[in-house]
Formats: C-alpha cells, structure tokens, sequence
C-alpha cells in the first residue's frame, strides 16, 4: 500500500461534534473470494492486516482497526449499490479509503477508482453520485494542485476521469438530470496578503455549470460574488437549479440563508424563500412544483430546531408548509418518486422521546397530512447516507445497531422490510461485547431521565464494578446506538474514550442524556439557559445514583470523563462533588466568557447566557475556573493547539490554577488538533492515555 498525500484541517459545529476535516486517502485491499455468479447472501469484506482483539479483551488497536462506511450511493436501476469504505492507519497517519459497488443480491464487490485519492473536508465523505446511464460513478477526490475536483469513474474498471478543473477546488456537485451539464460549488481566489485583516469578507462561494464532456471549458458562472452558495438542487427538467445563500461566511451564515432560482444556463435569479432565519439544503420535488428545505421557521437563534418545510416552486412564500417531526433536526431528505412524501434522517434531534432517543431512524413524511413514520420495521438504528432507485422501491443506506460500526442496508419501501448486503466488520461478531441498552431514571425535581449503559463482557446481575460517566458534547448534542456511540455520523476513532475498551476492561460506562441535550425537544435546550451545571449536572448525578442503586456500579469507583460540553461538565462535576477517582476532560472548557470572546461561535453563548458584560456573574458563577479550589479528583486535561470552538487558553487557565492550587492535573496538548482529532496516530494516542489513565486511578 503506498503511503497516501495528507492535507489536514478542520471545522467543528457548536461545541460538539466535527462536521469534517481534510484528508487525502490510500487505498485499502480487499480479500474477498471471486466467484462467476453473486451469491445470494451477504457479503463479509476482510481487510488484510489488522488486529482484531480476541474474545476475552477489546484493545485500543482492535477498536482503530474498524472500518465505516462513510458513503453509500443506489444505481438509479436500482441494481447495485456503490459504497466507500475508510479505516484509519496509523502507519499512514491516514484515514484510507476505498470505493466499491455491489450487486444488491449480494456477492462479490467490484473495486473502483483505485487510481484516486478521494478528497473531502476534514474526514472522508466521497459524495458519492451515480450519473444517469447507471455505468459511471463520481466522487471527490485530489486534482491538480492537491484540490479537490469532482472525478468519474465506470464500474466497467479504467482509470479515474478528472472532470473539473476549479482553481480552488470543488466542495460540493451534482450533475443535470440528463447527465450532460455538470453543476459545482467553489471559491472565488483570495488576494495574496501580507496580514489577515480581521473581519474581512472571505471569497465568496459561487454556483457554476460546465458541460460534462468538456471540463477544460471555462464553467458558466450563476451567482454574483456577494451570495455565499451553501447548497443547491437541479430541476427535474434541467432548466433551472434552486441554491440556498447567505450574505455572510462564517458560524452564523446559515441563519441568515436565503433560497432562490437561477436559470441553469444563467440569467436573473428568482427569490423563492427570503423569510428570515435558516433555509438550507433545496430539493425539488420529482414534479418540480415543491422545493423541500432544512430551516429554523423563521428564526435566527440557534438553539432552534432544524425542522423541515416545502414551499412552492412559484415564490409564494404564503403557501410555505412546515412539518414540526417532534422537533426534530433534519439531516437528509429525499423525496419519494410520487412526490407525496419524503424520506428523512436526524442529525442533532431526534425522531421519538424515551428510550427511542437514541435512534436516528430513517422516517417518511407524508406531505399532505405531516404523518410521520418510521420506513423501516423492527429495528432500533441510527442511519445515514440514505439514497433511491430511480423506480422508488429500494432505498440503500447504512445502518447502525447497537453493536455494530454500520452496515450496508437495503429498504423495501413498500414492505418495509429491511436487509443488508455488506458487513465491512466481520470480526465484530467474535469479539466478547459488552451489552449497551436504554435505561431510565427519576432527576431531582421528577423528570424522567434517559441514558445509554454498557455493561462488561459477560456481566451479571448484581455484580459491582467500576462505573465510569461520559458526557456528551453540545449541549444539543447527544448519543446513539453504536460501538462510539457519539460519534456513529462519521469514522468513530475520533471519539477520544475507547469505551469498548474500558468495557472489555470490566467498566461499565454511563452516558447520560440530561436536559439541554437531545432528547427532550426545545423545550428541554431551555432548560439549561443561563443555567450550565445546574439541573443537568443533577440529571448526571441522579443517574449515577441510579446505577449504584440497581447494584451494578461500585460506590468507591467512578470516573467521569467528556470533550467539549463534555469536558465543561466534566470539570464542573469535579469542582462540586469528589465522588470521583479519576477524570478526564477533552477540549476543555474552564471559564465560559472564553467561548464568547475566543472562538468563531461566540453567539451561541448569548443565547444562553447574554453578552459578558451583561450577565458577568452568570459567566462566573457557572465556570469551572471559579470553583478550581474545590476539585479533589485527579484530572486529565487534553486539547488541540488549533482547536477554533474551544480556545486552547481556556484550558490553560484551569491547568494552571489547578497546577498552582497544588491539586493532581496533567495537561497534554496535541500540535496541528482541532475540536477532535482527525490523525489516526493522534486518535489512537488519545484513546490509550484515557484507558491507561482511568487503569491507574480506577482499578
């Protein structure tokens, strides 16, 4: 395997979770049987060369050896599916990945596009597209000058096919319905500049339409240089491309996003959606009367769902309907072929309250009476990547159960009745996992309260052992089913806590879903307003009770540990309580006026707790830093020194007033890390100094 090119970067959204960073890939191999005729059955991938653990203890390496399937695409036929598969090297320092396509009996994969380096902001998400003939595939990948530029590639074998040629590289595409005009997003070219002058306008982000067999021609240009393009949708008659913009980059520009119509071979655009607050993501409906999008109804605060509207292909922004779904934030639509409903996933949100918060599943909406359900019967999934053949009946997508890293999913739309065809993760099925399951429990004013809890291999009823607590980011943030349950969107490895591991270890671990988070709809991200360590820490704490009482964690052993809002509740668990032996707190927040004066989301604070000057003992009095002289818990602080939601100094302040304080504190801080950490030999190193330090302080 050759060593692959690696550009990196990141991007981060609120104080959670990676969107994506920049990685260039290798190739992974393959070693799966050939045979004349697919079987019909699924089929089993096994890569060469990695470490699976044994039975009897998941180790930090078995865990950076998983594969995910990080995109996934139906042929319009609806005959096979084309899908990539990354997993991390840390030889490389490299999330690689490799693009197959699949007979949807099953059988053997064909490999494709060996030849590209595939190319994505931050980690790998090929954007995965068929064209129209059913023979080709186009993905991103490494062009000229290390940019990323859309290529195709036919499932036939050959050489990759560059089929842009932007100076600054694409970051988003899609191709007419006809397949013969190729529309693109891309950035205007920054002025070379001696100094970086604060609040300046960023290049702008601009639509374009070339033709597809001629990418050395020069691209139609659609938009003008003050809209910033954050997405965009063909008409089903090619005529026309709906793209939602804002006048402004940066953390706020998506709540100040509009949606228009250009002609697709350029002239006046047409104001469909100007109402105020976020309106993203255009999809036309297959007639091309309805335009479906992702917006905040009208608001501009963030804490705001992200629910689902249509509105009239006209402009008649009366005619507008919103769909609530529970309140929940729309990540993925897809229209259904008829155009009375529309396939949806969750991103932040959630679907269902109670022990189905921690499913993301796929739901159809039906547009004419907002009923909505669940497309698929009898499983408990988080799913992603969600695609339709052309006739409507198949739906491909990945999965995520419990136990898993997500496998290839097939929905029989009118049965809904479900199959998957690739298991990217064989091993899993030997390996001695620990059980993870909902569980309930009663807060100190009475609300019910609902987490995720994972048992050792093997445990048994009534048998203490060391429980340790993983908060989640956000706040709105959340968990799901999987083996990194936070992290389950994209390549888990990020997740700095190997919780497998600590399972297979004989910990068990508890992750909370207090209010704020998801789980509990807007009205629950409320309650933490001006609040940050108030009843969401008595949510934590009530359920840490709550384990103890149900004899299953030791009263003497608990650790606590979390990134982002995670490490804010982390290190505020520890200046309030001293229950606990050990934690350890990742992008760390200590003081919160940090978050509003050093980071590109500082409005998000507003929201909770004003401007500073305006509430300046609101920010002290729930900021870790004010409390540091009550901690007793031995602290492992861990940050990137390129971290843009969470200031690195933030976390230099406690460390040193814990330091000065003479409390027991470690800080390590990791050159060229972001909010996560997107290098596999960082991700890994992480990862093991949390095992090997809730091992030493917790036995």
């Amino acid at each position: 395997m050759e060593p692959p090119r690696v550009v990196r970067g990141y991007n981060a959204r609120m104080f959670s979770m990676p969107l994506r960073s920049i990685v260039a890939l290798a190739l992974v191999a393959i070693a799966t049987p050939a045979a004349q005729e697919p079987p019909k059955q699924l089929t089993t991938i096994v890569v060469r060369g990695i470490d699976a653990g044994n039975s009897q203890n998941v180790t930090v390496d078995a865990l950076m050896g998983l594969r995910t399937i990080v995109d996934a695409k139906i042929s319009p036929a609806g005959d096979r599916v084309a899908y990539v598969v990354s997993r991390p090297s840390v030889e490389h320092n490299a999330h690689e990945t490799a693009l197959y396509v699949i007979s949807v009996s099953g059988g053997t994969p064909t490999r494709v596009a060996a030849d590209a380096t595939m190319f994505v902001p931050a980690l790998p998400a090929p954007r995965l597209k068929w064209l129209p003939d059913g023979q080709t595939v186009s993905f991103l990948a490494l062009g000229e000058g290390g940019r990323p530029q859309v290529f195709t590639a036919s499932i036939a074998g050959g050489p990759a096919q560059a089929e842009t040629k932007a100076a600054e590289g694409v970051s988003g595409y899609d191709w007419s319905p006809d397949g013969t005009r190729l529309a693109f997003l891309t950035r205007d070219s920054a002025a070379t500049a001696v100094a970086t002058h604060v609040g300046a306008a960023a290049p702008a982000t601009r639509l374009m339409v070339q033709a597809a067999a001629n990418p050395s021609a020069t691209p139609r240009l659609l938009t003008p240089p003050a809209q910033y393009v954050d997405s965009f949708s063909w008409a089903p008659d090619g005529r026309q491309i709906a793209y939602s913009w804002s006048a402004q980059t940066g953390f706020l520009a998506p709540y100040f996003s509009k949606i228009y119509i250009v002609p697709s071979n350029g002239g006046a655009a047409t104001p469909i959606v100007s109402r105020a607050g976020m309106n993203v993501t255009p999809q036309f409906s297959p007639d091309g009367q309805w335009i479906s999008f992702v917006t905040t109804q009208g608001r501009t605060d963030i804490i705001a769902p992200r629910g689902f509207a249509v509105a009239p292909a006209s402009g008649d922004e009366s005619k507008i309907k919103a769909f609530s779904m529970n309140g929940a934030w729309i990540a993925d639509s897809v229209w259904a072929r008829d155009g009375q409903s529309v396939f949806l996933t969750m991103n932040e949100g959630t679907f269902a309250t109670g022990a189905e918060m921690f499913e993301m599943p796929v739901v159809r909406l039906t547009i004419a009476d907002g009923k909505a359900m669940r497309a698929a019967k009898g499983r408990k999934t988080a799913d992603y990547s969600m695609s339709l053949s052309r006739d409507g009946r198949t739906l491909a997508y990945r999965a995520v159960e419990a136990r898993s890293m997500g496998e290839l999913t097939l929905l029989d739309v009118v049965t809904g009745t479900t199959r998957t065809i690739v298991d990217v993760n064989p091993e899993l099925k030997t390996w001695a996992l620990g059980e993870l399951k909902p569980v309930s429990w009663k807060s100190f004013d009475g609300m019910p309260i609902w987490g995720l809890l994972l048992t050792p291999p093997q445990y048994k009823a009534g048998q203490r052992v060391p429980l340790i607590v993983y908060c989640h980011g956000g706040p709105i943030g959340g968990v799901t089913y999987g083996i990194f349950p936070q992290f389950m969107h994209v390549p888990g490895q990020i997740d700095p806590y190997p919780t497998e591991a600590f399972a297979g270890a004989g910990y068990a671990v508890l992750f909370p879903m207090p209010r704020g988070g998801s789980g509990y709809g807007e009205a629950g991200h409320k309650m933490i307003i001006n609040d940050w360590g108030g009843p969401d820490y008595q949510d934590i704490m009530a359920g840490v009770d709550y384990v103890i009482a149900q004899g299953v964690a030791d009263p003497g052993r608990l650790g606590v540990m979390g990134a982002s809002y995670g490490g804010f509740m982390t290190n505020w668990i520890v200046t309030q309580t001293s229950r606990f032996k050990a934690a350890s707190a990742g992008a760390s927040i200590a003081d919160l006026s940090d978050l509003y004066y050093l980071t590109d989301g500082g409005d998000l604070m507003v929201e909770y707790f004003k401007k500073p000057w305006e509430n300046p003992q609101g920010y002290a009095q729930h900021s870790p830093l004010t409390h540091a002289a009550k901690v007793t818990t031995p602290l492992l602080i861990q940050h990137g020194d390129r971290d843009p939601r969470v200031p690195l100094a933030t976390a230099q302040k406690f460390f040193r007033a814990l330091t000065v304080l003479g409390k027991t504190v470690e800080m390590d801080i990791y050159p060229r890390g972001g909010h996560v950490f997107y290098e596999p030999a960082q991700e890994r190193a992480v990862m093991q100094r949390n095992f090997d330090w809730f091992k030493r302080w917790i036995p």
